[in-house]
């Protein structure tokens, strides 16, 4: 039996094992091919997310598809958070007198929802909003993207229009 080690993701990595014939197997095709495969599986992570990380925001024009995405991921990975996001945190907002446990888990929950927005969007689309909470962070983020209800309806008017 050769001396390879089965690594069960070879292709992502491109890990190259050593046969025993001490010559290299590794090509300039394999390396593209595996930097294409890396690059695409990359990808599938920021638009989806993980276990530790939400879906990135990468252009403002994917701005509908992802704020389902992180919708859905806050739900399953942050509830608390998701909450946060929907309903409005009203409490202290600095949170340094805060006493009973439920003010508490819900400061956290407000701080943590911010804080995956600042992770899961580009830094140049969030960079100049300013914010209260969540949920106002939310709305302005979406205004940036999508446009006011105003332009949202003149856009729809346009493109009936060229139909």
């Amino acid at each position: 039996m050769d001396d390879l080690f089965m690594n069960p993701f070879s292709d992502m990595y491109a890990f190259a094992g050593n046969t025993g014939d001490d010559t290299s197997s590794n090509t300039n095709e394999n390396t593209l091919s595996t930097k294409k495969n890396l690059s695409d599986a990359l990808s599938v992570e920021s638009a989806y997310g993980t276990y530790n990380k939400p879906p990135k925001l990468m252009a403002i024009e994917d701005y509908s598809r992802w704020a389902k995405k992180f919708e859905d991921w806050l739900k399953v990975f942050a509830y608390p958070s998701w909450k946060s996001l929907k309903n409005r945190y009203i409490g202290e907002q600095s949170g340094e007198n805060l006493t009973q446990t439920e003010d508490i888990e819900n400061f956290v929950a407000e701080q943590k929802c911010i804080a995956l927005l600042f992770q899961s969007v580009r830094e140049d689309i969030i960079s100049l909003i300013e914010y209260n909470n969540a949920k106002d962070l939310w709305k302005k983020l979406e205004v940036k993207c999508l446009g006011s209800a105003e332009t949202v309806k003149n856009k729809k008017k346009l493109l009936r229009k060229r139909v």
